[in-house]
């Protein structure tokens, strides 16, 4: 049995596929811009609690919480790149 080469299958996907294929990834892509932005407004809240009056467990939860989104974040945009890679446009 022969092998095909990348090209080969990439000639033979459907191109409803593609369309579908670039629609899932522009709606990753948005939720990981979705992500990006509540980890700057939690920056933001971090810094405002800084200057306030604020207890050391606010600001900790703050923190912690941005930390996660983050983590969420960089996971998320490298399962993003991998389907990229596993599905090029072109």
């Amino acid at each position: 049995m022969k092998i095909k080469s990348r090209s080969q299958r990439e000639a033979r996907r459907p191109r409803e596929l593609d369309k579908r294929v670039n629609d899932a990834l522009t709606d990753l892509n948005a939720y990981a811009l979705t992500l990006d932005i509540e980890c700057h407004r939690l920056d933001d809240r971090v810094l405002e609690l800084a200057q306030q009056d604020s207890s050391a467990s606010e600001r900790r939860a703050v923190v912690q919480k941005r930390d996660e989104i983050a983590d969420e974040l960089s996971a998320f945009r490298q399962v993003i790149s991998e389907l990229q890679q596993q599905f090029p446009q072109g």
